[in-house]
């Protein structure tokens, strides 16, 4: 299955109306908005924590705390910058609690051990080439070790101006920082990533961090129970 990317239209599905569908049982009007933009919110909250299984979690919390509230998006066409700051927002402070964890029982945060999951790209290489799968594992696999070595701040600019292509003033707003700031952290970000990887990272970034198969099915499936549940 090839994910939607977040471009994919939902400003004409009201989420309140949807929500309440999805209650009384047809779940197509939630399903298409998660679709449209679980793999944003993921590569978003991924670049924050830095850990496959979180980040897939944060995307879950993000859905049901903005279903929940979904009276209080005035306008649609706003959905997805609003939902980015949902993800932004829930991963700091995921991110915080597990600082604060770690200092309690007295071990390092040390972000160079945290282990990428590769399963994420299970069935996003269907129907390429062995080849082309080939090298394009290989370039996303040294993308994504090379954007786990970036510090904190620099790591969700990178992130979402060149794998998300977000515009400065998308990114300034969503990480709120000034400009001037978001191409300052983008400029250090490139120089710190390797020289022999830049030309690569530019036209291959967009397959790094994918989100798809069993993991979109489960984050779809769990908040879907959720609503239908009644919870």
């Amino acid at each position: 299955m090839r994910l939607q990317t977040s471009n994919t239209k939902t400003d004409d599905i009201d989420l309140s109306v949807a929500v309440a569908m999805t209650r009384a049982g047809q779940t197509d009007p939630l399903s298409t908005i998660m679709r449209a933009h679980n793999q944003r919110l993921f590569r978003i909250a991924r670049s924050i924590l830095r850990d496959d299984f979180e980040a897939e979690d944060i995307v879950q919390e993000v859905f049901i705390k903005a279903f929940t509230h979904a009276d209080t998006l005035q306008d649609p066409q706003k959905i997805s910058a609003w939902l980015g700051k949902i993800a932004v927002n829930m991963s700091r402070d995921r991110l915080r609690q597990k600082t604060r964890r770690a200092q309690l029982i007295d071990i390092p945060d040390n972000p160079d051990i945290i282990p990428i999951n590769r399963t994420f790209q299970e069935d996003n290489d269907i129907q390429t080439s062995p080849e082309r799968q080939a090298a394009m594992t290989d370039v996303r696999a040294l993308i994504e070790t090379g954007l786990d070595t970036l510090p904190d701040g620099f790591r969700e600019v990178f992130m979402l101006r060149v794998v998300e292509q977000m515009s400065l003033a998308e990114t300034s707003d969503l990480l709120d920082i000034p400009i001037a700031t978001v191409k300052t952290r983008l400029h250090r970000a490139k120089i710190l990533l390797r020289k022999n990887l830049e030309g690569q990272i530019t036209a291959q970034s967009l397959n790094a961090f994918p989100f798809g198969g069993v993991h979109c099915a489960r984050t779809t499936a769990a908040v879907l129970a959720h609503f239908q549940q009644g919870t």
